[in-house]
């Protein structure tokens, strides 16, 4: 019997040592692929949305050059009309101060009768209007300056006495065109588009007739009428091509169809 239990006490040994529990399995190729991949979605959600703010950054920067680019073409624009608008102004004052002055009679002249008297009063008539046009001349000048100096109230209504005053004037043209141009910096559009449609209706041979068109475009562009916009324009191109507001329209009707 002690034999026996001597014999048996080995094998419970090694039974009882085979039954301690042993260390939990941990698969770490798991757990380091599911950290990467739980590290890789926050880090692409970023990269989208610096590339989403560069995008936008772009589209901002695209508009904010196109309105450098139209304020630049309308100062040039403004330094091109007055440099003419002067330069007219010298050659008008040149022609007249070189007008020949009226020679006196001689003093054996015949003298004229009775029915030779509304022939002789005739030939002084052309004396008012060389008076006109230094008064409407002055009045024009007046009123240009005005603007000119930032003065938008005064300066329409100066232009709108030369209108009222000198209608078939040689400067009523420029003055229904500057009338226009008050109207829209005094934030007056449907005024100003009147004045800009006057210039094309009372005067079709007018030099500012492809201005005036222009200035019309403008003006829809700024009320949203694009459709409008692209009429005025597109006349102004393909009427008048060669000068500088078709050069400017062709360059605005780019920037629409972007």
């Amino acid at each position: 019997m002690n034999k026996k239990l001597l014999m048996l006490l080995p094998v419970c040994g090694s039974v009882l040592a085979d039954a301690r529990p042993l260390p939990p399995i941990v698969d770490n190729s798991m757990m380091s692929n599911g950290a990467a991949y739980t590290q890789a979605a926050p880090a692409n959600g970023v990269v989208f949305e610096i590339l989403g703010r560069l995008e936008q950054l772009q589209r901002e920067v695209q508009q904010l050059r196109g309105i450098v680019e139209e304020q630049g073409h309308q100062l040039s624009e403004l330094k091109t009309r007055q440099n003419n608008i002067y330069t007219d102004l010298d050659q008008r004052i040149q022609q007249l101060g070189g007008q020949p002055q009226a020679q006196p009679l001689a003093t054996n002249a015949r003298q004229p009768s009775k029915t030779e008297a509304p022939q002789s009063a005739a030939a002084s008539e052309p004396v008012k209007p060389v008076q006109d046009a230094n008064a409407e001349k002055a009045l024009y000048q007046k009123a240009y300056e005005l603007l000119r100096n930032g003065h938008n109230s005064q300066a329409i209504k100066a232009f709108k006495d030369v209108i009222q005053q000198f209608p078939s004037g040689e400067y009523a043209d420029n003055a229904q065109y500057w009338l226009g141009e008050a109207y829209k910096v005094n934030q007056q559009p449907e005024l100003a588009k009147a004045a800009f449609q006057k210039v094309i209706d009372l005067y079709p041979d007018s030099p500012k007739v492809p201005d005036a068109l222009l200035k019309l475009g403008y003006i829809e562009i700024e009320q949203n009428n694009l459709t409008k916009a692209r009429e005025y324009l597109t006349r102004v191109k393909v009427d008048y091509p060669g000068t500088a507001a078709a050069h400017l329209a062709s360059k605005r009707l780019m920037r629409l169809d972007l």
